[in-house]
């Protein structure tokens, strides 16, 4: 039985290599047309890569302060709430570093981003209306409800082709040209963006990186805001409040000068108290309105760059010769291929 086995074996080896002969002939006898195929198959990539438009590709690397809460801030903040005030803390969960990507390329910060100006080719305007234009998009909306369409920086003036157009723009862009990378083991982020036009992606990255620190500093000191909002409108009112309370007791001083009273002189304590309490209640608030300033300032900024974009950019464009190599190579392994099955076929049906 072991015998029988050995020797089934050895047929199957057998016909392996005799497959692997039968292939090896077909290829070198049909060689010269697997070079044709694959020169041409080469020089369709040479002119696939000659017509091919060569892109730029532009970096920004920055890192992302989770601690924002830590050492002079916190002890700012525990002196706040000796006086009954809170003054905010650093919402660090909300930009962490796995949300942070996915905040970059969000639809809010990609279209405020586009509806920045800069200037392209000695031209300033909006980035998405260079755009529109570098990618000729102004070409395929002739004659349509669109044709002519132009964006401005009042949003409040958009119609529904306006969010349209700059919907799909961000689709097209977090789509094909924005991406973003986060370093493993590290706080370092790195957002990347490609572009036929050179300025344009330096220009988008920056205003990316602009719009997300902006978005930021809005979301972080929501609350220290609305804390400094209310002391400055507490301090003006007390301010006032405590100037009527002087004028009060100086009149009554003045008008009762040298008069000695019993009822007098209670109404002349009372008046000293309210101007004692207003005053202490005032440098309260003040201290507390400095104290909110200075959070509010130390809440920010979220990005600490470590490199930004400078001209020129890196520039992505696949040679002739290298085309030509790899198509060929695409090429000769296709026909080859197609031959060795068509083999397969003839052997199995005859």
């Amino acid at each position: 039985m072991t015998n029988l086995t050995n020797h089934q074996d050895d047929i199957r080896l057998k016909d392996v290599i005799l497959k692997l002969i039968s292939i090896k002939q077909l290829l070198w006898k049909k060689k010269f047309h697997i070079i044709t195929f694959s020169v041409l198959f080469g020089l369709i990539g040479s002119v696939y890569a000659h017509f091919k438009n060569e892109t730029y590709e532009a970096h920004l690397t920055f890192v992302i302060d989770e601690n924002q809460e830590s050492g002079g801030l916190g002890v700012i903040s525990g002196m706040a709430s000796q006086f009954g005030f809170n003054i905010g803390g650093s919402p660090s969960g909300t930009f962490s570093q796995t949300n942070i990507q996915e905040i970059i390329t969000s639809r809010r910060v990609v279209e405020e981003a586009l509806l920045k100006s800069g200037v392209i080719d000695g031209k300033k305007d909006l980035l998405i209306n260079h755009h529109i234009e570098f990618n000729n998009y102004s070409k395929d909306w002739i004659g349509t409800n669109i044709e002519g369409l132009y964006f401005t920086s009042n949003r409040n003036n958009f119609s529904l082709q306006h969010d349209s157009i700059l919907g799909l723009a961000f689709l097209n862009l977090t789509d094909n040209n924005i991406s973003t990378s986060l370093q493993d083991e590290s706080n370092i982020v790195k957002i990347s963006c490609l572009s036929k036009n050179e300025d344009f992606a330096k220009l988008m990255i920056e205003s990316l990186a602009q719009k997300l620190e902006e978005y930021y500093t809005i979301f972080q000191t929501a609350k220290s805001k609305h804390t400094l909002d209310f002391l400055s409108l507490r301090a003006d009112s007390v301010l006032n409040e405590l100037k009527k309370a002087e004028y009060k007791y100086a009149s009554y001083k003045d008008s009762n000068f040298g008069v000695q009273r019993a009822k007098g002189l209670l109404e002349e304590i009372r008046l000293k108290r309210d101007v004692e309490i207003l005053n202490i209640m005032y440098g309260e608030i003040v201290k507390n309105l400095e104290v909110s300033k200075f959070t509010l300032l130390n809440n920010e900024p979220l990005l600490n760059i470590i490199d930004s974009p400078t001209l020129p950019l890196k520039v992505n464009k696949l040679s002739i010769i290298v085309a030509f190599i790899l198509f060929s190579i695409f090429g000769m392994i296709i026909y080859s291929f197609i031959l060795i099955i068509k083999q397969i076929i003839n052997e199995e049906m005859s």
